[in-house]
């Protein structure tokens, strides 16, 4: 610590003060004077405060090095490994656990969940054929109501002969729309059942006469009335036949 002059003062004449009681207390002992203090010990004083001063810097730097050190240290470095090495084991541990956990649960809970998997596979399956279904039955219905439409067709065909061309060209164009619907009916997949000449099919056939005819062998269709059609599997009018007897 520096004094000031003032508080250098202040100190000596304390100082004084007290050697004096020292003297009037203690009358054997040599007295000291305050004349007697030697300026040189007030020069002792500050320089005993600047190598306090300095003492403590250098402890607070000796101090910090000292915890770089520790920080650093082999030793410091080794434990810090430990103690990482230590967290992973745990967190393996803990993971393992969870897999056992994972494996007994599935274990007990694997034949339900395979059971539930199979059902919803089932599930799918039928609502995929039942939508398929529906659609099917939905064109076969719109196919019926319009197979009305080309008999009316094929029966105005087979009575009216045009005369002259513009009933030529009427007819041409009855023709075209017969036909557009007939397209129509193969992006349905709707197909015509094969009739004269093929043997007799009671799942597509309906015969509604029988009788001997030339260059037919019986049971086999000769002759068409009405004409029959079919979607995939799925009969949607039967043909109306003759067959040779």
């Amino acid at each position: 610590m520096i004094f000031t002059k003032t508080s250098l003062i202040g100190l000596l004449s304390l100082m004084a003060t007290s050697v004096e009681s020292f003297v009037v207390t203690h009358p054997s002992r040599t007295a000291i004077s305050p004349a007697s203090i030697n300026p040189s010990t007030s020069t002792c004083l500050h320089a005993e405060d600047d190598n306090e001063a300095g003492t403590e810097a250098e402890t607070e730097a000796a101090s910090s090095s000292s915890e770089t050190d520790i920080l650093s240290s082999p030793a410091f470095l080794k434990r810090k490994v430990e103690v990482l090495k230590s967290d992973i084991e745990k967190a393996e541990q803990d993971i393992q656990a969870a897999q056992e956990q994972a494996e007994a649960g599935k274990a007990e809970w694997g034949p339900q969940l395979e059971d539930l998997q199979r059902e919803y596979k089932n599930i799918q399956e039928r609502m995929s054929t039942q939508s398929k279904a529906g659609d099917e039955m939905a064109a076969i219905n719109v196919v019926r109501e319009m197979l009305e439409l080309l008999d009316n067709f094929d029966r105005a065909f087979g009575v009216i002969k045009p005369e002259n061309d513009a009933e030529a060209a009427i007819e041409a164009e009855y023709k075209a729309l017969y036909q557009s619907i007939v397209d129509t009916f193969d992006k349905l997949g709707v197909e015509q059942v094969a009739t004269v000449g093929t043997d007799f099919d009671y799942e597509v056939h309906q015969a509604i006469a029988q009788r001997p005819v030339e260059n037919f062998e019986e049971g086999v269709v000769c002759e068409e009335y009405q004409k029959g059609f079919k979607m995939g599997d799925t009969l949607i009018r039967a043909a109306m036949v003759v067959v040779a007897a």
